[in-house]
């Protein structure tokens, strides 16, 4: 999932923002963006970096993963790897960090925030929106392998992938969006939503899209992530490796969906569908939790009831539409981020 919800203001801001000398030292990492407020309150601290971002992206020399600096007191070299759930926090200039800006890469996701408690010497910050696994090896739309980002003298690694390759912006598109557009507009939303259901057919149904399609790149899913955990063996032998599951979307209960105005479009799907929803998230977690066992991997899977889409704003780890929060559609918000990170955290002190 891609979200590129503030990309032709960036580009607005390019030919106004000064851009910062280059310099071969990697820039310090930045300060947490706040966590709320209003868009003129959150465009200081990275509107620069947006411009560059842009710029960046025209001209190609922008595509890699972000580098930068931190205290050294902690690991000496944290690569992070991923998709949105690891690269997207709050959209807005003034949570924007460096890097393609169709990665969408902010300041306050979850690496940035352990890289920042952690001490680090050098973040590395290779995660990208929209990536499924197939990205760690092979170059996507001009982003470079995030694989390409792993060294011998790396020695913290965090993982966060999977959403992509089973679908998982497709079932919520079956599931929540097209079920509540008016037939007329179905063809224009088929098309707006493509990028989200990449390789997915979300015409078939709610349903169809879980029993079928999903099941079946989750079973798929189970051997790509053995090979992802080989792969970084091979190029950072002597690495700590973390793995992140996915915040919890949809609640445990029918009463919260009912009960919360935010999850309305979930009532257009049947009480079958929406228990489909569930057991979908549930079973990409478990697939995610087994394979890190398997392999020997550290892994969270930070889905605590309580924090879904149906939840207060104040409370929310995830967003449906992201209007109250500021996130992406269907996204971690930055107190979603803040809490997988103090989970990777505790972890690793473990």
């Amino acid at each position: 999932m891609t979200p590129v919800v503030v990309l032709a203001a960036a580009a607005t801001l390019v030919a106004t923002l000064p851009l910062a000398p280059s310099s071969a030292a990697a820039p310090p990492i930045p300060p947490a963006p706040p966590m709320a407020g209003s868009m003129a309150e959150q465009v200081g601290g990275s509107a620069q970096a947006v411009g560059q971002n842009v710029v960046g992206q025209v001209s190609g020399e922008g595509m890699g993963p972000g580098v930068t600096e931190g205290e050294g007191t902690g690991p000496s070299r944290y690569v992070a790897l991923g998709d949105s759930y690891a690269a997207v926090g709050r959209i807005s200039p003034g949570a924007w960090s460096a890097g393609p800006v169709s990665c969408v890469r902010t300041d306050d996701a979850y690496p940035a925030v352990v890289a920042r408690e952690l001490g680090v010497g050098t973040f590395v910050n290779a995660s990208c929106g929209g990536a499924v696994t197939d990205d760690f090896w092979a170059p996507d739309k001009g982003v470079p392998a995030q694989f390409d980002a792993l060294t011998e003298d790396t020695d913290l690694v965090s993982v966060s992938i999977g959403g992509n390759d089973v679908g998982f912006g497709a079932v919520i598109v079956a599931c929540a969006v097209r079920t509540n557009t008016p037939d007329p507009l179905v063809p224009v939303v088929d098309v707006a939503t493509q990028g989200l259901a990449e390789e997915f057919d979300t015409t078939t149904g709610c349903s169809d899209v879980i029993d079928r399609q999903a099941s079946a790149a989750l079973a798929e899913l189970d051997s790509h992530m053995d090979e992802v955990y080989a792969e970084i063996a091979r190029r950072s032998p002597e690495a700590r490796v973390i793995t992140t599951g996915y915040l919890a979307a949809v609640p445990e209960s029918d009463e919260e969906i009912v009960s919360s105005p935010a999850c309305s479009p979930f009532l257009a799907a049947t009480r079958e569908e929406r228990d489909k929803m569930r057991g979908f998230q549930h079973d990409l977690n478990d697939v995610v939790r087994a394979a890190a066992e398997r392999n020997g991997v550290t892994v969270v899977i930070p889905d605590e009831p309580g924090h879904s889409m149906c939840s207060p704003a104040t409370t929310r780890y995830v967003d449906l539409l992201g209007v109250e929060t500021g996130a992406a559609p269907v996204h971690p918000t930055s107190l979603g981020h803040a809490h997988v990170a103090d989970r990777v955290l505790a972890a690793l002190e473990g």
